[in-house]
């Protein structure tokens, strides 16, 4: 498969890889609602999952979803491997892109699941392809044109695959001490050497800005990154996201459209049942780094009592990271 235009003038299909778990399933929605909406030719989507970590009615449910927005889709078991192991908010869901890279040696692009598409997402495999680069693996740039700083760590949420094969990573894992994000430092040490970078609006961290209006460019794919979530923020506190132009009001926006196409079908019930599950985290959240995904966790709790919460904490928000909070 190429991402190049074909030779009759239409675009050609974007393949685009991802893996979720059960607590995954309702973003997995907005995900591929957001990336089919805005992309300028076909997608074809690969969706891997750790074996025991989605359940075969989520499955079942989110494949007739899936299908009624018209999403090309299939869904892939993996093994799991007691090596793929959790940290903090990180599952081990994140290793399968090891497993599903090793396997896809056609060009493709990985998007993790806490992502949205929009305009010009679809042009990534176009804009590395262009650089006639040796380069086995595309990231996006921290600032346009280059990394943050000379070998500084790349996040691994947004990966474009050139075609070909792919590093072997099993014996390096094997080797390597576990440290805090022990997927994104494996992906460092294979590919660094090797790495070609795209534009920064293929990976835009929504923890980095606080307003939309602050930034220059416009994001091609806006990352959810972090230990909380857009979809973990109770409705009624959004309108403060929103007349901030905070970056969680763009998957709001993507969540809108996603349920206007499927809200008045036949899966409407499961659908709200994952909405309201994905609120509000299952267990109290003390770890550290954290403090957002508490702050969550209490107004999905206390319901409209939160508001008190909302006015008694604005003054602490410098302690939670931009862009992530509705204490604007």
């Amino acid at each position: 498969m190429s991402a190049n235009k074909s030779t009759h003038g239409a675009p050609s299909e974007i393949h685009v890889v991802g893996a979720i778990d059960n607590n995954m399933a309702y973003p997995l929605l907005v995900w591929a609602s957001s990336l089919i909406q805005s992309a300028q030719r076909p997608v074809r989507f690969t969706i891997g999952f750790l074996s025991g970590t989605l359940s075969a009615d989520n499955r079942e449910k989110l494949h007739l979803c899936l299908t009624h927005l018209g999403a090309n889709h299939l869904f892939h078991e993996l093994p799991f491997d007691p090596r793929f192991i959790a940290q903090g908010h990180i599952s081990p869901t994140t290793f399968a892109k090891f497993l599903l890279a090793e396997e896809t040696l056609e060009p493709h692009v990985w998007i993790d699941a806490d992502a949205v598409g929009l305009s010009g997402w679809d042009s990534i495999l176009d804009d590395s392809g262009a650089q006639n680069s040796p380069s086995e693996l595309f990231v996006a740039a921290r600032d346009e044109g280059s990394l943050e700083k000379p070998g500084a760590a790349f996040n691994a949420g947004i990966l474009a695959w050139p075609a070909g094969e792919r590093r072997p990573w099993s014996e390096r894992l094997d080797t390597m001490d576990v440290v805090e994000t022990q997927e994104q430092q494996l992906f460092n040490e294979l590919y660094g050497d090797v790495l070609g970078t795209v534009s920064s609006s293929y990976n835009v961290l929504s923890y980095r800005v606080d307003s939309l209006r602050e930034i220059g460019h416009q994001p091609r794919i806006l990352h959810f990154a972090g230990p909380h979530k857009p979809w973990q923020l109770p409705g009624r506190y959004r309108v403060l996201c929103q007349r901030h132009a905070c970056p969680w009001s763009l998957w709001f926006s993507a969540e809108a459209l996603m349920l206007s196409k499927l809200e008045s079908g036949p899966l409407r019930a499961w659908i709200l049942k994952q909405k309201r599950a994905a609120t509000r985290p299952s267990r109290l959240p003390l770890d550290r780094g954290s403090r957002g995904k508490l702050l969550l966790w209490c107004l999905s709790i206390l319901g409209p009592a939160g508001w008190l919460i909302v006015m008694l904490a604005k003054p602490f928000t410098v302690r939670i990271p931009s862009g992530t909070h509705p204490l604007h």
